[in-house]
């Protein structure tokens, strides 16, 4: 009896560390780090942390379905590493007044908005789609490549208009796609309100 229980939590434990939620643990710990980077302006540093960051979005994810690991760890606690690494850097980046401020609150909305209706989802996932969507997917691209570009822009001693207007033009889009999946976002918290 003992040995089945000790091979049981084995098996658990053994679903919990694995390669995708080791990712999204790095996300999630690393987010403190680049904040203290931003504001002690160490923002070549913080570029390639961000870099790193950012690309255990995907690889979470990716390595979840390519060796069949998905968990309930991974599917609960990967979109809150995700929205705290972005509502904490986009709220940095706005007190640094390195983002325009619109901007940041809209980011800031959207993102406060999925985190409070996905909590208040929780208890019913596996009855809703809490899956991102397609616009949604291309919102997070963008805004990791917004913030990437406002860092790299922080780090360089030149700045030309070339990377000013590639990074006004990356702004637009960004808010864009942030209102498109906020508002699809908002449609599927509704229509789960008014079926409670």
């Amino acid at each position: 009896m003992q040995l089945e229980k000790l091979l049981f939590s084995l098996a658990k434990w053994k679903l919990l560390v694995n390669l995708p939620n080791t990712l999204t643990g790095v996300r999630f710990f690393g987010t403190p780090v680049l904040i203290y980077l931003y504001f002690t302006h160490d923002y070549l540093l913080a570029f390639w942390v961000m870099l790193t960051l950012g690309a255990t979005d995907w690889l979470d994810g990716f390595f979840a379905r390519k060796f069949n690991q998905e968990s309930l760890f991974g599917k609960i606690f990967d979109p809150i590493a995700d929205k705290t690494l972005m509502i904490a850097i986009f709220a940095t980046l706005g007190y640094l007044k390195a983002l325009p401020l619109a901007f940041v609150i809209l980011c800031l909305s959207r993102d406060v908005l999925i985190t409070i209706g996905g909590l208040s989802m929780m208890q019913t996932i596996r009855k809703n789609n809490l899956s991102p969507t397609k616009a949604s997917k291309i919102n997070t691209f963008l805004q990791i490549l917004c913030i990437l570009v406002v860092t790299y822009r922080l780090q360089t001693t030149s700045v030309s208009s070339l990377l000013l207007f590639s990074e006004t033009v990356l702004i637009a889009l960004t808010s864009l796609f942030t209102l498109a999946s906020g508002l699809q976002y908002a449609k599927t918290f509704w229509r789960f309100l008014k079926s409670k």
